[in-house]
């Protein structure tokens, strides 16, 4: 679940620059209210879509997820205390859980406000549309079906004017946008394009009412003042189309902006690529997230693993790592010994296996069966010679995941210091057996690249 949140966050930040680059200049009032209400749903929709089956079928996107999973995906990180659960998440949830409450109970609570003003309120008939009238300094405003004014504050030229604009909003359903997207600001308020975007949707809904009254016949300029004059008036309700909506600016610059040409609506074709650009990214994230971590059942402490966390001496470390990197010229050295031909055969095609068949990338990549995050916090002790000397970093880790499941070859990609490089050999070497890689439904040995983080403090 927070992956997905995260995704569909992500996906709000791309969409709105996507937006503000390519629609926000033009004036396909109606077309920009799909693309805005068309963006909630690419973001909500496009995470949750699974195709990484495909995606584990391409070579190349298997290789970019590999090099992502590598480069971007958080790693392990130790810390002298010990591996343990960081606390900031579960204070983190908890302010989100407060802050997203305390929303929803004040969205609730401008719905029930203005329920409780249209009961308050007698209906009048103005120019043959039933209103609610108001008797205080509200600014006149609409929700759903139902019209608020207060008839003694304007003249017959300007309630005409409010009349068609708020009927519009009406008739257009203009409360379901905005309802819509005051919801995602309530789940996702964290997020400051969410804000942003959510602004984009009210001064869209307020150009296509301010369009509709100018098709009228209005006199545009009397029309502004008029909006100039409201720009004080109280606004009862935040997810209400108030007539007085800002920013002013910005809506008095689109009545006096010339329209645009109607070929330019083939842009609005972009989404299509850009929607599909999203999807591969998601399921790229998703395929290289599996590669890292696989959550299945926590797997037991090997007893490798179990003898080394009892105490066994340090200086075992190097000899694992000079086994590790001998095998290769023992298998070689058997096949020059073994004369006979049919013999020769076989050890050669064993000498050529490492060579030939270990993938670094697989159309199944190896499956740890267990949290491998979980894990390595388990099992990673913090070398007591690197504590005394403050040393910390990111050691990379490089082995094969054989056919069979065990982890061999484990070499350093990347080295901090002899005491912690040789712990995340130690580690690595003494993981139990994994699910192994697999091509055309056949086990494979594939490559497989671990970081992990250490800290002193």
């Amino acid at each position: 679940m927070a992956i997905y949140m995260i995704k569909i966050n992500l996906a709000l930040v791309v969409l709105y620059g996507f937006y503000k680059m390519i629609f926000t200049g033009d004036t396909f009032f109606t077309w920009r209210r799909a693309t805005l209400i068309g963006i909630y749903l690419l973001a909500a929709v496009v995470p949750s879509l699974n195709f990484t089956y495909w995606a584990n079928a391409n070579t190349e996107m298997v290789a970019i997820a590999n090099d992502y999973a590598d480069v971007v995906l958080p790693t392990v990180t130790i810390t002298a205390e010990g591996g343990t659960a960081a606390l900031w998440i579960p204070i983190c949830e908890a302010i989100y859980g407060i802050v997203t409450l305390l929303l929803l109970l004040r969205f609730v609570w401008q719905i029930v406000s203005i329920v409780r003003l249209k009961k308050r309120c007698n209906i009048v008939e103005m120019n043959g549309i039933e209103v609610y009238k108001l008797t205080g300094k509200e600014g006149p405003f609409s929700f759903f079906n139902w019209i608020f004014i207060n008839p003694a504050h304007h003249n017959a030229k300007e309630t005409e004017a409010i009349l068609t604009h708020e009927l519009t909003h009406c008739k257009e359903r203009h409360s379901v946008d905005i309802l819509f997207t005051e919801l995602f600001g309530v789940l996702f308020w964290f997020n400051p394009f969410v804000w942003l975007l959510k602004r984009e949707v009210r001064l869209n809904l307020e150009y296509l009412a301010d369009h509709k009254v100018l098709s009228t016949g209005a006199d545009s300029k009397a029309y502004q003042y008029h909006l100039l004059g409201l720009t004080y008036s109280k606004n009862v309700a935040t997810i209400s189309n108030n007539f007085n909506v800002l920013p002013l600016k910005k809506r008095i610059k689109m009545m006096n902006k010339k329209r645009t040409n109607g070929i330019a609506k083939a842009k609005y074709a972009l989404i299509v690529p850009m929607a599909a650009t999203l999807l591969v990214v998601s399921n790229i994230e998703t395929v290289a997230r599996e590669m890292r971590t696989t959550v299945t059942n926590i797997a037991q402490m090997s007893a490798k693993t179990e003898a080394d966390a009892q105490g066994k001496p340090q200086h075992r470390y190097k000899k694992v790592v000079r086994a590790t990197q001998k095998r290769k010229p023992v298998v070689k050295q058997e096949a020059v010994v073994k004369k006979e031909k049919a013999a020769e055969t076989v050890v050669s095609k064993a000498v050529e296996e490492p060579v030939k068949k270990v993938y670094k990338v697989a159309e199944e990549m190896p499956q740890f069966d267990g949290n491998i995050t979980e894990w390595l916090f388990q099992n990673v002790k913090y070398p007591a010679e690197a504590m005394k000397n403050k040393e910390e970093g990111r050691v990379i880790v490089k082995f094969v995941v054989d056919s069979d499941g065990q982890v061999r070859d484990a070499e350093l990609v990347r080295s901090v210091s002899p005491a912690l490089d040789q712990e995340a050999i130690r580690v690595v070497n003494a993981m139990p057996k994994w699910k192994p890689g697999k091509v055309d439904g056949k086990n494979i040995s594939v490559w497989y690249t671990l970081p992990v983080t250490f800290k002193s403090k």
